[in-house]
């Protein structure tokens, strides 16, 4: 008697699984074979086509392509497809269908996998469901509305996007997708049309990589460019979905074997990016002051850091190598390897030591622990440019700030003339101040004439031209301290009548002259 009810129960289990999956079938008619059964979520929309592939053989292609043909009932129809199931079609129906080179087509039909699913995130012209899941779905690039889609997606990437890297695209963070943009772009290029990028993920933390990615180290999202392409007003626009776990790096590129054309790669840092994004912001903040040098570079130095920017900057400024030399003020300091050449050599490459920040380039070296004299740094010829250099001389430079804080509080009084520069006299010592200054400013040789009260107190050799002659190089003498330029020498001891002095171009004469009496 037991066995019975058991029995019956099996059947009636038996039977609620066959009805329930006979009723499921039948509502996704004429797509049964992308059943899943009950222990699937076949309720929360887009979570099968997130996790599998659905219409596998492209069985779905049919529908795309009646239509396609009953949209466009006198039409010729261009379509690029993945498996189109065109022999199903009537005659009469495939006599209107061609198939061209994939950029030329009107049409693009694609099967909804969870690889292909839209990565340009443009609507579908056209799209077929099931479970709450696109199954298969029509683009239209070539369209009008497409191609203001396209415009409106360009410029918003290029106007609010992080840009990466200038390669054979332009490659554009934004809202949680990467970018490859270009300009004059050939929508059907000479070479093979159907050209592979490879997009390599690494994560911050491994863990993050999906299990069939981890042993590679990378999560591999290769592509072609004919997938999800956009093209408008003679420029191109593919957008490929990030994960949204935290990248250390993206590597993307092509490979010349592969395309038959040129290659090229960009190793893309994101976390080193994020780290000169950080101290830009702090610079801008004024944690670091006033920079110690300015040239090609505004150089800053905080603690034991020296920090390089330049904005704008293109990566032309950062492709010729870094010198790097450091004076000790103590030369028993240097390793023994520096002491015949007198200094630290810690030369460098951008890319090892910096990172670009939008259109920022910023690199930060750690100088050695040892008091510094002098630092002397720069580039050699770049391929956007001349060679620049910056001496730093960190005594001098302490000095030029004090004798600025102490004008700026009155300890030297009124300017006793003004001019290019403002002219200070304080205990037998002329001092040029400028602010703002730029290096510009002190490159030409200034000359300083002193007129004795009494003639005879002049040198020998003075006094037919009747003054001293006091000429100097700024850098001799002075120190640039931020946007601030100081300048101070030591006066004669004997009695002074008046002063002449100003800076000149040697052929060309004075740029800015002042005379004063020293009494006043």
């Amino acid at each position: 008697m037991g066995w019975l009810p058991r029995r019956t129960l099996a059947y009636g289990i038996a039977g609620f699984g066959l009805i329930t999956t006979l009723t499921a079938m039948a509502a996704l008619h004429p797509y049964e074979h992308v059943y899943f059964n009950g222990l699937v979520d076949t309720k929360t929309p887009g979570a099968i086509g997130e996790r599998y592939d659905m219409d596998y053989y492209r069985l779905a292609h049919r529908q795309l392509l009646e239509y396609l043909l009953a949209r466009y009932p006198d039409d010729a129809l261009r379509v690029w497809r993945r498996g189109s199931n065109m022999q199903i079609l009537p005659q009469i129906d495939r006599e209107r269908i061609a198939f061209p080179p994939s950029l030329k087509a009107d049409f693009y039909l694609y099967p909804a996998t969870h690889r292909h699913w839209n990565a340009l995130g443009q609507p579908a012209h056209y799209a077929i469901e099931a479970y709450g899941s696109v199954i298969a779905f029509i683009l239209a690039p070539n369209t009008a509305d497409y191609r203001d889609y396209y415009r409106a997606e360009y410029d918003d990437a290029t106007a609010n996007g992080d840009l990466l890297a200038r390669a054979d695209f332009d490659i554009y963070a934004h809202n949680g997708a990467l970018y490859y943009l270009k300009e004059n772009c050939d929508p059907l290029p000479p070479r093979v049309p159907d050209v592979r990028l490879f997009l390599h993920i690494f994560p911050v933390d491994p863990a993050d990589l999906p299990a069939h990615s981890r042993e590679l180290g990378f999560e591999n999202r290769d592509f072609l460019l004919t997938d999800n392409f956009g093209f408008f007003d003679g420029k191109c626009i593919h957008r490929r979905l990030l994960p949204d776990y935290p990248i250390n790096l993206i590597r993307t590129g092509q490979n010349a074997a592969e395309t038959g054309g040129e290659s090229w790669r960009e190793d893309i840092d994101l976390a080193a990016r994020a780290a000169a994004q950080s101290l830009y912001e702090s610079i801008a903040a004024g944690d670091y002051g006033q920079p110690v040098a300015q040239s090609d570079f505004d150089l800053y130095r905080r603690g034991k850091s020296l920090v390089y920017l330049k904005e704008p900057c293109a990566e032309g400024d950062t492709d010729a190598r870094f010198f790097l030399h450091i004076t000790p003020a103590n030369p028993s300091d240097l390793p023994t390897d520096g002491r015949e050449r007198g200094f630290a050599n810690l030369d460098f490459r951008f890319a090892d030591h910096g990172a670009y920040a939008g259109d920022k380039c910023v690199a930060k070296r750690e100088l050695p622990d040892y008091q510094i004299a002098r630092i002397r740094t720069g580039q050699n010829a770049t391929a956007s440019g001349g060679e620049w250099r910056a001496d730093i001389n960190l005594a001098a430079h302490a000095a030029a700030q004090d004798v600025h804080a102490r004008i700026a509080a009155g300890d030297y009084g009124a300017p006793v003339a003004q001019s290019h520069f403002d002219l200070y006299l304080r205990d037998n010592a002329l001092t040029y101040l400028k602010t703002p200054c730029a290096p510009d400013d002190v490159d030409a040789r200034f000359f300083l004439h002193i007129t004795p009260a009494n003639l005879a107190d002049l040198p020998t050799d003075r006094r037919e031209l009747g003054f001293d002659n006091l000429d100097f190089r700024f850098a001799e003498h002075g120190a640039i301290a931020g946007d601030i330029c100081v300048a101070s020498l030591d006066l004669p001891d004997y009695p002074i009548d008046s002063i002449r002095t100003g800076q000149f171009v040697s052929g060309a004469g004075a740029i800015w002259r002042v005379d004063f009496a020293a009494g006043q």
